[in-house]
C-alpha cells in the first residue's frame, strides 16, 4: 500500500459577472434570458424630469415615448412591443423590491415617487422567464430600479441645480386676420360678423415655461464608520407649456 497525500493550494480568481434569477445564480454570458443593466455612468445626461428618461434609447427593445408636456406626466414604456389589445402593455416596475405596477393614488405616474438623482441602476428583464420571479404581472417585462445607498467612508456632500426652458416645438400654420376677412368678404353672407379683432389664439394658449431642479445629498457613514448613511432632498418646479386656465378665461 502506498500513502497518497493531497495538498490543496489556495488560488484567488475574479468572479465573473453574475445575474440572480428566480431559480438560482448564473453567469451573465451564460444566461439565456434577456437581461439588460444600465448603471448611473451610462444614464442620459441633461434636464431629466422623470426616472424613465435616464434610460431612453439606452436599451435595445425598450421604447420610451413621452405622453405629453404636462408637468408630472409619465411616459409610455414598451418592452419588445405590445402583447394585448385590451389589457395593459406596461411593464412591472419594482423599486427597491417594492412593486408599483398598480400605480399610486393621487399620482399620474408611479415613477414620480423616485428622484432620478437617487437611482443607482436599472435592471430590465425582457423575456417571459421573468415570470419565474414575479408571476403573470411580469408578462410585459420588468424594470427593476435600485436606489443609491450609504457607504463606508468619509461623509461627502453633493449639490446640483438646473434651470431649463420648455417651448412648443411647432405651431399650426393658420390664416391671418386679413386673410380670414378676405375670404368672408368674398362669400358676402357673413360680412356682418367681421370684427376688428386680430388675436393669435396659439400665442394666448402656449407659453415659454421655466423650470428648476435642485438636489442635495449626503453620503457616508456615522458611528465611527460602522453605520452607512445617505440623506437626500430634491425640489422640482416644472411649469406647463399650455395655459389651460387662461384659455378658459379668454
Amino acid at each position: 500500500q502506498t500513502d497518497l497525500s493531497i495538498n490543496l493550494v489556495a488560488s484567488q480568481s475574479n468572479l465573473n459577472e453574475v445575474v440572480v434569477v428566480g431559480y438560482g445564480t448564473q453567469r451573465k454570458r451564460d444566461l439565456t434570458g434577456a437581461v439588460a443593466t444600465v448603471t448611473s455612468k451610462d444614464f442620459v445626461k441633461g434636464a431629466i424630469q422623470t426616472p424613465e428618461q435616464l434610460i431612453a434609447g439606452k436599451v435595445a427593445g425598450v421604447q420610451i415615448t413621452p405622453n405629453s408636456g404636462a408637468p408630472g406626466s409619465g411616459s409610455t414604456i414598451r418592452i419588445r412591443g405590445g402583447a394585448s389589445l385590451n389589457a395593459s402593455n406596461s411593464p412591472l416596475i419594482i423599486i427597491d423590491g417594492v412593486p408599483v405596477d398598480g400605480g399610486v393614488a393621487g399620482s399620474s405616474n408611479p415613477l414620480n415617487l423616485v428622484n432620478p438623482n437617487d437611482i443607482e441602476n436599472f435592471s430590465i428583464l425582457k423575456d417571459p422567464s421573468a415570470a419565474a420571479i414575479y408571476g403573470s404581472r411580469a408578462s410585459n417585462g420588468v424594470i427593476i430600479i435600485t436606489t443609491k445607498k450609504g457607504r463606508k467612508g468619509k461623509m461627502t456632500f453633493n449639490f446640483g441645480a438646473q434651470t431649463f426652458v420648455s417651448q412648443a416645438a411647432k405651431q399650426i400654420d393658420v390664416l391671418s386676420a386679413q386673410e380670414v376677412s378676405e375670404i368672408v368678404r368674398a362669400e358676402g353672407s357673413l360680412t356682418s360678423k367681421l370684427t376688428n379683432a386680430n388675436t393669435d389664439w396659439q400665442d394666448q394658449v402656449f407659453r415659454t415655461s421655466w423650470s428648476q431642479d435642485i438636489n442635495f445629498s449626503a453620503t457616508g457613514a456615522i458611528a465611527k464608520g460602522k453605520l452607512p448613511l445617505r440623506l437626500s432632498a430634491g425640489y422640482l418646479n416644472q411649469d406647463g407649456i399650455l395655459l389651460r386656465s387662461n384659455f378658459q378665461r379668454l
